[in-house]
């Protein structure tokens, strides 16, 4: 944190507001202990355990100036997963280890190197896909749990969608622009799918009170645990209600 001069306030000083050294520092301690227990893991196990980690950290600080922070802490997490790469695959070449870990996993990111699992399609977040954004106050004492308020927070929530289609539109409506799964907001940056509770072939599986909008990683993390018969037997729940923890994609 520190002040500049500029001519356009009133006090000709300005806070500039960066995440500190110390913060930065515990993140790689907390980063690199955890690319260390993942060493013997498959990508998508790496990536399940390093995501939820870059997705709070960045969330937390990209209110602040955070542009240089991030691209450095991209290329930190370039060595680290480089390294881990070497070392399940010492006798192999870079480019071997490149051509498997590395692509175009993002689908609406024009970038190659990502790092991630090609056959499952998990990948690792980067902390420059969390752009600065400005944190807008909410209104007086305005909650999202008032009935009178309901069209000022759609209005919130639909400022940050333009992109969505009708149906992701009203399940983030009811969901209050929040994942259920990781609590976070869905409006991060990432990309975001429709989570069926109802088996297929169930005739009610495309009604939106049995669906979900989650975070497409959020997604794959939850589709991937073991599913119990009783959830597909889940009773009629609305939009953003999760009958039971593990259900049917």
């Amino acid at each position: 944190m520190q002040r500049y001069t500029v001519n356009h306030t009133r006090t000709g000083r300005k806070l500039r507001i960066t995440p500190s050294n110390d913060a930065v520092k515990q993140l790689r301690d907390k980063l690199r202990i955890a690319w260390k227990s993942q060493v013997h893991r498959p990508v998508a196990a790496v990536c399940q355990a390093l995501n939820p980690i870059i997705r709070g950290w960045a969330n937390y600080h990209r209110t602040t100036v955070c542009s240089h922070t991030f691209a450095y802490l991209d290329s930190w997490m370039f060595r680290r997963a480089a390294q881990w790469a070497k070392r399940r695959h010492p006798t192999k070449s870079v480019t071997w280890r490149s051509q498997r870990y590395w692509g175009q996993l993002h689908r609406r990111r024009k970038d190659r190197w990502v790092f991630g699992d090609k056959h499952s399609g998990y990948y690792l977040l980067k902390f420059s896909w969390f752009p600065w954004r400005q944190h807008i106050l909410v209104k007086g004492t305005a909650s999202p749990d008032d009935p009178n308020l309901r069209d000022y927070w759609q209005r919130r929530w639909e400022a940050h969608a333009p992109t969505l289609k009708p149906t992701q539109r009203r399940l983030a409506y009811a969901q209050d622009g929040t994942c259920p799964i990781c609590g976070v907001d869905l409006f991060n940056g990432e990309d975001l799918q429709i989570h069926h509770l109802l088996p297929h072939g169930d005739p009610q599986r495309h009604d939106e009170r049995y669906q979900q909008l989650l975070h497409l990683l959020c997604h794959q993390q939850l589709t991937s645990a073991p599913r119990h018969s009783a959830c597909a037997q889940a009773p009629p729940v609305h939009a953003g209600e999760l009958p039971c923890s593990q259900v049917v994609s």
